[in-house]
């Protein structure tokens, strides 16, 4: 989510403009309006970008599974020419085509995930602009008087409505959000990470071995009834 960046960014500064009693609350409000429905757009760009990705990825899922197919075809065709070397490799194949297969299907999945995330949150956004965009004059009004009275703008009221508290909440929730991301990358990248898939790759390799020997013995198995 971390196309929200910006937008959170705009939330904030406009929100934090308001306890400066210099600035024209009326102003302040269309300006963030004007602000937001420009990000919004960039947002929806992004989502667009998002949803292409995920296309892609189901086509070429759909590209690899055809390659497992075609490689337990030229499996049964090896065995039926008497080749179980010949065989045994065309399911070693089959076997790395049906691993990147699954690989690319999580990550479409992945993507369409990210994407439903992405219009939730723009159709709330949307829906908070539109209120403000409705209500900026009352909202100006409760900021001057929320500045007028004694405390100044302090607290957890100091923006006057609830429509801006909101909007703080969301923009807190953009950033826990980019944290989380941000987290996961660094635990992808480190350098733990890479030991332990490089004992997997090794484990896999070993359990890979008897999974064709299996499916070899199942194919003879099925060739001769």
């Amino acid at each position: 989510m971390g196309i929200f960046s910006r937008m959170n960014t705009v939330i904030k500064s406009n929100l934090n403009a308001l306890v400066d009693k210099a600035e024209d609350p009326e102003k302040l409000i269309s300006q963030t309006v004007i602000d937001m429905k420009a990000e919004v757009k960039r947002a929806k760009r992004d989502l667009v970008t998002t949803l292409g990705v995920a296309k892609r990825l189901d086509k070429e899922a759909a590209e690899v599974a055809e390659e497992v197919k075609s490689w337990e075809k030229k499996a049964v065709l090896a065995l039926k020419t008497g080749d179980d070397a010949l065989a045994r490799e065309a399911l070693r194949q089959k076997q790395r085509a049906a691993k990147k297969h699954d690989e690319v299907k999580a990550r479409a999945a992945q993507q369409l995930s990210m994407a439903e995330e992405m219009k939730d949150a723009l159709e709330r956004i949307e829906a908070k602009i539109q209120d403000l965009e409705a209500r900026k004059t009352a909202l100006a009004s409760q900021v001057r008087k929320a500045r007028e009275a004694p405390g100044g703008m302090s607290g957890g009221s100091r923006y006057g409505s609830d429509s801006f508290d909101e909007l703080e909440r969301m923009a807190g929730r953009i950033d826990q959000l980019d944290a989380e991301v941000e987290t996961h990358s660094i635990l992808d990248d480190g350098p733990s990470k890479a030991d332990l898939d490089a004992r997997f790759r090794a484990l896999e390799k070993t359990t890979g071995d008897v999974a064709v020997d299996d499916e070899l013995a199942a194919l003879k198995r099925s060739l001769d009834d």
